[in-house]
C-alpha cells in the first residue's frame, strides 16, 4: 500500500545510517519535506538560523539520556509551533524504569514508529488533524482518543476480502484478534497448532514467534510451505534490531513488538 508524499517539514535529529532508525529516516525522505541534523548543536543552528521550519521534530535517541531535558527545551523555544516527537532505540526499552522521559513529547520505540505516525502523515495528506497537532500537555491516552475519534471521522478503507490465518497459542490474544479482523473486511481462522495445510487462499499469517530463536527459521519455512507463500507477521516480544534483522532473514515479512495495538498489526497487513 503506497501513500501520498505529505508537505510536512520534518527536522530529523540524530543518526540517520544507525540500523534502528534507516528505516524511519528512508520512510521520511520519501513521504516528508525532510531537513537533517546529525546532533544537538546541528539542529539548533538550522532552526537559529531559519534554515528548516519543521511542524515535527524527531529525535532519534539510541540511549537513555542521549537529549536531555534541557536540550530538547531549546529546540522547543527556537520551534515554539513544532511538535516534539522521540524515536526511540532498543537500549531506551527500559527508561521508565532507569531514566526521565522527557515531557512534551511523543514517543515511540523504533519498532512501533512506522504503523504509529504513518497513518498521521496520512490524515495530514488529508487535510486532517494529525495527533502531534495535539497540545504538549497531552497524555497517552488523550492522544489514544483522538486517534479513535479520528478513526471515527475517516475510518479506515476496508480490503478486499482476505482470509488470516492466526497461528497463536494463547487463546485469549487469538480470540481478540479473530473478534478484529471483520471490523478491517478480513476473515479469520485460528489454528492453535500452527499448521493448516488443506487451507487455501490466505492472505496472510500472524505467528507468535517462540523464546527458542534457533526454531524460528524452520518453524516459519513450515508455514510458507503450508501456506503457499502467504506472507507472515511475526509478533516478538520486544525485539531487538537483530531480532527483527534474524526474523525477515528466516521469511517473515514484518515484525510488530508485543504488546501491540490492533492498528499496528492492520497497518502491516495493509502493506503486505
Amino acid at each position: 500500500m503506497s501513500q501520498t508524499p505529505t508537505n510536512v517539514p520534518v527536522l530529523f535529529v540524530g543518526d540517520s545510517e544507525r540500523a534502528e532508525f534507516a528505516s524511519v529516516f528512508r520512510w521520511l525522505s520519501e513521504h516528508s519535506q525532510l531537513a537533517t541534523a546529525p546532533d544537538f548543536a546541528s539542529a539548533s543552528q538550522q532552526l537559529e538560523s531559519h534554515a528548516c521550519d519543521p511542524e515535527l521534530i524527531v529525535m532519534a535517541q539510541a540511549w537513555p539520556g542521549q537529549f536531555s531535558p534541557k536540550q530538547i527545551e531549546r529546540l522547543r523555544r527556537l520551534a515554539p509551533l513544532a511538535r516534539i516527537n522521540e524515536l526511540l532505540g532498543s537500549w531506551c526499552e527500559g527508561e521508565t524504569r532507569t531514566g526521565r522521559p522527557a515531557g512534551g513529547t511523543s514517543r515511540n520505540y523504533w519498532h512501533q514508529w512506522l504503523p504509529r505516525m504513518a497513518p498521521e502523515f496520512a490524515r495530514a495528506a488529508r487535510g486532517e488533524r494529525p495527533v502531534w497537532s495535539l497540545p504538549t500537555t497531552a497524555t497517552d491516552d488523550e492522544r489514544l482518543l483522538a486517534i479513535a475519534d479520528a478513526t471515527t471521522v475517516a475510518p479506515h478503507p476496508l480490503p478486499q476480502n482476505g482470509l488470516i490465518a492466526i497461528l497463536l497459542r494463547n487463546a485469549a490474544m487469538a480470540r481478540a484478534l479473530c473478534d478484529a479482523c471483520p471490523t478491517r473486511g478480513y476473515a479469520s481462522i485460528w489454528l492453535p497448532q500452527g499448521r493448516g495445510p488443506y487451507l487455501a487462499g490466505v492472505r496472510a499469517a500472524i505467528w507468535d514467534a517462540p523464546p527458542a530463536v534457533e526454531s524460528w527459521a524452520g518453524t516459519l519455512a513450515s508455514i510458507q510451505q503450508d501456506f503457499k507463500g502467504a506472507p507472515i507477521i511475526a509478533l516478538a516480544n520486544f525485539p531487538r534490531i537483530e531480532d527483527v534483522q534474524r526474523l525477515r532473514a528466516a521469511g517473515a515479512a514484518a515484525v510488530i513488538s508485543k504488546p501491540f495495538w490492533s492498528d499496528d498489526l492492520f497497518w502491516q497487513l495493509g502493506q503486505l
